[in-house]
């Protein structure tokens, strides 16, 4: 008797659920350590209910007659079985479902192997497709179409009630009432519905860019007692490390004595900002929103102009300018230059943002890294590698002009590992700010003993905070589920005195106006949201990512539940005042 002919193989799941359920159970497993019972059994419960009605519509799908209709209807269970398996590797690395913000940001998500996910596909596609070619010739199952139907319906009911408050996905943690499948919809939904935001009117635009602009970049620069020794007109090289949170240092109290040997001993001869957050996450917000001082409604460019997506730039015209740091100093006599380890749209995205030369990957390899050819170029340029050719670019720029240059790495990513292990190697974090660490050593040794030295001020600071993922957590249990936390700012010359400034929870908002005060340049049109690190200004102790909105302070980070009754008026206030100034971000197509 053939197995497809059995009364067990009949009344059994399909193998793409069996597959589905068992990498269920072993997530399952691994999450006792991190959730309560009750949620857990919530979460469970939510999944089993989605692999049922995966596996309903699978029965129902190969009841159908012909193969044309029959494979059109395999398609729905499929395709929501690849989400359901995608959506536990999500849990997996990051201790979340996806969230809005991971569609945009497919280009960093092409640039990192995700190994794990395409083997867990391919086994889920290889047992659904393998079930549904055996079962095709099999006899009837013994329910009938209208009880699959029926089933289905009862199953879609108790399902609809679990998800009735469902929560929108954040990627850290698992909520109540969440499930995979339709996590994963609404996160689309929300994302694609970003898209008809309404956009002000002309008329609203001009009122709204008065409400912010301002002529003055700052009223109260440094105290003249730091910056006895800063050069006059000095270059400028600032380091965004990404998702860096200042925990891991020892300046900042990590509990991994370490793990920064290097930067630690920068920070010792620095001024070290403590106390001081990410204003929004993640990398096109973070680096366009510090240069900028700003927020923004969206993250990059789509083909519908409103920024979400990502492509090609050069042709767009923001309705609202926002006026940048090299635009600034531009007009005091600096050239500009941005360095990244990657190509395409992130370098896109910075070469709107007013410098005069964006150098990403294929410039740096092609130049100083010898390629013989296009194809020899990696995905992106290591740390050092990267590191190394920005300092040869930089030591090749001319003496009698200061120059105004930012870099951003790639290797402190979220999920990627260090060459350099740090103590045994069991925590991927720790080891790849270790290994980087290594890379920012070699970079100081170099810096130290060049004509830069002289005339440069160095800054070392991050995009963003470090994602919260579990590795982050189990680190350090100190850190918080959201996207926000305390990041490094360290700021060193020749001869500067180190200091600790504390900012009782100012963020990076503060950047753009702090570093351009540090050169004196009071005056220039701007919409900077920050001020400097020594005066007050409204929103720089509220960070936003998305529709969240964190408070910070000198005693830690609230969201918005926990924001204190004494701070909830200005909580709110700030809310506004940043929406109504990322309604501005609007994008004209030029072409």
């Amino acid at each position: 008797m053939k197995i497809s002919d059995s009364k067990i193989f009949r009344r059994m799941p399909g193998w793409g659920t069996c597959v589905a359920g068992l990498s269920t159970v072993v997530l399952l497993i691994r999450m006792q350590r991190f959730y309560a019972g009750s949620d857990l059994a919530i979460f469970a419960a939510s999944c089993a209910l989605e692999l049922l009605l995966l596996d309903l519509t699978t029965r129902l799908a190969l009841r159908l007659h012909g193969v044309p209709l029959r494979g059109l209807g395999l398609a729905l269970p499929l395709f929501g079985g690849c989400i359901y398996m995608a959506q536990l590797y999500s849990i997996w690395i990051s201790g979340g479902l996806i969230p809005p913000i991971a569609f945009a940001n497919q280009e960093v998500v092409g640039l990192i192997a995700f190994d794990g996910i395409y083997a867990l596909l391919a086994t889920f596609l290889v047992a659904f497709i393998g079930y549904a070619c055996l079962v095709r010739t099999a006899p009837n199952a013994p329910l009938s179409r209208g009880a699959l139907v029926g089933g289905m319906l009862v199953l879609a009911a108790g399902y609809a009630a679990v998800l009735a408050a469902q929560p929108l996905a954040r990627g850290i943690v698992v909520a109540r009432g969440e499930a995979p499948v339709s996590s994963f919809l609404r996160s689309a939904a929300t994302y694609a519905g970003m898209n008809g935001r309404a956009q002000l009117s002309a008329a609203e635009l001009i009122e709204a860019r008065a409400e912010f602009s301002r002529r003055a970049v700052y009223q109260q620069g440094f105290p003249e007692e730091l910056t006895r020794a800063l050069p006059h007109r000095p270059n400028v090289l600032v380091i965004f490390t990404e998702g860096m949170s200042a925990r891991w240092m020892d300046t900042y109290g990590s509990v991994h004595p370490g793990v920064t040997p290097n930067l630690d001993r920068l920070a010792d001869g620095s001024l070290v900002f403590r106390n001081y957050y990410n204003h929004t996450a993640a990398t096109f917000r973070g680096l366009r929103g510090q240069l900028t001082s700003g927020h923004q409604e969206v993250d990059g460019y789509n083909q519908e102009g409103t920024g979400i997506g990502q492509r090609d730039v050069s042709n767009d015209v923001t309705a609202i300018s926002r006026i940048s740091i090299p635009e600034v100093l531009r007009a005091q006599g600096y050239r500009s230059i941005f360095f990244l380890s990657q190509q395409e749209y992130l370098n896109k995205m910075i070469e709107t943002l007013g410098f005069d030369r964006v150098l990403g990957r294929d410039y740096l390899y092609d130049h100083y890294l010898r390629g013989t050819s296009a194809s020899d170029r990696p995905k992106y340029l290591s740390d050092s590698e990267l590191f190394d050719t920005l300092l040869t670019e930089l030591e090749a720029q001319p003496d009698d002009q200061p120059f105004f240059a930012a870099a951003y790495n790639f290797q402190t990513h979220a999920f990627l590992d260090g060459e350099e292990p740090y103590g045994n190697g069991d925590n991927r974090l720790l080891n790849r700010f270790h290994t980087y660490d290594r890379d920012v050593g070699r970079l100081l040794d170099r810096f130290m003993a060049s004509r830069l030295h002289e005339n440069t001020l160095l800054v070392f600071t991050a995009d963003h905070s470090t994602f919260p993922s579990p590795n982050a957590v189990r680190a350090d249990d100190r850190v918080e589920g959201y996207f926000v936390d305390t990041i490094p700012l360290l700021m060193y010359w020749k001869g500067a005195e180190h200091r600790m400034i504390d900012v009782a929870g100012k963020n990076s908002l503060d950047l753009a106006p702090s570093l351009i005060s540090l050169l004196g340049v009071k005056k220039a049109h701007n919409l900077f949201l920050g001020c400097t690190f020594f005066e007050q200004c409204a929103l720089d102790r509220v960070s936003n990512i998305g529709v969240e909105y964190i408070l910070t302070d000198g005693d830690g980070s609230y969201s918005e539940y926990y924001v204190p009754p004494s701070q909830k008026k200005r909580y709110e206030e700030s809310k506004r005042a940043i929406e109504r100034y990322k309604s501005m971000d609007l994008v004209i197509d030029a072409r």
